[in-house]
């Protein structure tokens, strides 16, 4: 019961965590690249393979950092309406920047972070 409740804590920290960094989207509004949930993205991605090589995915530090913390600092959703709306704007080339970025880097961010761990 008591992980529980850790991981709901974790996640309550990376959502506030999140959220702050929501503000940088706001202050780079005028270059039309949706910075602040990239950044969260790709140090989610960072931290979860970091997580992983350092504690395993079946340990309670692993289900409290990555599932909670990661988890409520990632987001999924708003990435896919940031995309959208990168298309509904026809804004093709910050579309398709930040789609491969994204992906690309995300994926490297989690080879590194699984580097570091060990």
């Amino acid at each position: 019961m008591i992980e529980i409740a850790l991981v709901g804590l974790a996640s309550g920290i990376g959502a506030i965590v999140r959220y702050l960094f929501s503000n940088l989207s706001v202050v780079f509004k005028k270059i039309g690249f949706p910075l602040g949930t990239y950044l969260v993205n790709i140090i989610g991605s960072l931290l979860i393979g970091y997580f992983f090589g350092k504690f395993g995915n079946q340990s309670e530090n692993y289900k409290i950092f990555a599932t909670g913390f990661c988890g409520g600092l990632t987001t999924f959703s708003t990435y896919n309406f940031e995309l959208f709306d990168l298309l509904d704007k026809h804004d093709y080339k910050h579309f398709a920047e930040y789609f491969l970025l994204s992906y690309g880097l995300g994926f490297v961010a989690v080879i590194i972070g699984l580097a570091l761990a060990k």
